[in-house]
């Protein structure tokens, strides 16, 4: 390991002395999802590694292809790690080995950002090995995934120094952008992916279809707003950045293992370390999933029970209303009854008065037969005046009929007990003061 770092550190300064030459930049050779830029993403790639090779045309002359050869993997959730060889255009051109890092470093929902480097490239030349950082590119991504109906959208931003500024004149640092559209057509195999880019330096197009679980052909265009310059025989080889190319490449995925693979390796009686690690957390998962359902079920039952009693108690409140709503339509039918009952009543008294009042004018004039049938038509309509009691009884004493005043009189009293006039005049006839009308004076 220190031997290592001694090496590297005698090629990075090494490296500051030599002749910096352009890199070449071959689309889909670097980590990621993209053509030439960094992407990001809140999960973890799906395949433990990718490999394949691909290449930049500048024209269809055997002398303007660059090639590339490249693998990535994740070193762990966040953090990858890619390899490139590159062969230039030239037939002269020294062979280029490049390094790529970079890692996750912030999540939040569907929104991700990573940072890295890109482009640290070992040259091969004729006699040594020499460091490049020209085009050494420190850069800082965002992404944002987004699910639209049966596809995705992934978009990307960002900023880099190095090949990632190269549209940016007199400028050390740059900022690029993109798209990945990944569609359900081929969903079987894993989805057809439209990719466009702006790279620091040119809009670039491609695309990926699957071929099976595992390959992939890529096919792009960059730089495609100079296409028209595609091809040209005067093409300055020592700066590639400004040309059109095509691009098309081939890699090859080593899918994570799944449960159910591991399941298939245990029964065809391959059992590795892998495929036992992942059934037993599979088995872990499957034992809490358990305990989480007996417990869900053991609180639904609670529920359901507790449920049961609100019904029974919300069916036993609905009889209860309908009584009281019963009574209460009993009640207002005995008010209204009352009220009616009433109403009469006020009625029959109004009558009543009116003939005790004709009843009194007969009297008055000595026409007792007269005066005594209005009373009797007051005592009808309203048995309950004391007053008509008593202006029978005072009649029946005119007609000189004693013991029919005296029951007259007595009536009256006990309707009304604190009527004092009658009580004064059966008081008067015990103690034999009152005299009947008809008799006469010896």
């Amino acid at each position: 390991m220190r031997k290592a770092l001694l090496m590297f550190l005698i090629y990075f300064i090494v490296g500051l002395g030599a002749t910096n030459a352009q890199v070449t930049r071959v689309a889909f050779s670097k980590p990621g999802y993209m053509m030439k830029i960094p992407s990001s993403s809140i999960y973890r790639t799906p395949y433990v590694f990718r490999t394949g090779f691909c290449a930049d045309t500048y024209g269809f002359r055997d002398t303007l292809f660059s090639k590339a050869v490249f693998l990535e993997t994740d070193i762990t959730d966040a953090f990858k790690i890619g390899m490139t060889t590159i062969q230039g255009v030239s037939s002269d051109a020294p062979v280029e080995f490049g390094l790529h890092f970079q890692k996750r470093l912030f999540v939040y929902g569907d929104i991700s950002f990573s940072a890295g480097i890109n482009d640290l490239v070992l040259k091969q030349g004729n006699k040594n090995v020499d460091l490049d950082t020209k085009t050494l590119s420190i850069f800082g991504v965002i992404s944002n995934e987004k699910q639209i109906g049966e596809n995705k959208l992934f978009t990307y931003m960002g900023f880099g120094t190095g090949g990632l500024a190269t549209g940016f004149a007199d400028t050390t640092a740059g900022v690029f952008a993109g798209m990945l559209f990944h569609t359900n057509m081929r969903e079987e195999l894993g989805g057809v992916d439209i990719v466009g880019e702006f790279d620091g330096g040119a809009l670039n197009f491609g695309v990926k279809v699957p071929l099976s679980h595992d390959y992939n052909l890529m096919l792009g265009i960059n730089n495609i707003t100079k296409l028209y310059n595609f091809g040209e025989k005067d093409l300055d080889i020592s700066d590639l950045s400004s040309n059109p190319s095509l691009s098309l490449g081939f890699d090859f995925r080593i899918p994570r293992l799944k449960p159910r693979d591991a399941k298939k390796r245990v029964l065809e009686g391959m059992v590795d370390r892998k495929s036992r690690m992942i059934l037993d957390l599979e088995e872990e998962f499957a034992r809490k999933l358990d305990s989480t359902l007996q417990a869900a079920d053991y609180q639904i039952a609670k529920l359901r029970d507790s449920l049961e009693i609100y019904e029974t108690e919300i069916k036993y409140l609905t009889s209860q209303v309908a009584q009281l709503r019963q009574k209460t339509s009993i009640l207002e039918d005995s008010v209204r009854t009352v009220k009616l009952a009433k109403h009469a009543m006020d009625h029959n008294i109004n009558l009543a008065l009116k003939h005790l009042s004709k009843s009194l004018r007969y009297f008055y004039v000595n026409d007792y037969r007269s005066a005594l049938q209005e009373v009797e038509a007051a005592i009808e309509l309203n048995s309950n005046l004391a007053l008509a009691y008593a202006r029978r009884g005072s009649i029946y004493y005119k007609l000189g009929d004693i013991d029919r005043a005296t029951i007259n009189w007595n009536l009256a009293l006990k309707i009304d007990p604190e009527y004092d006039d009658v009580r004064n005049i059966l008081r008067a006839m015990n103690e034999n003061r009152l005299h009947s009308a008809g008799k006469k004076k010896h």
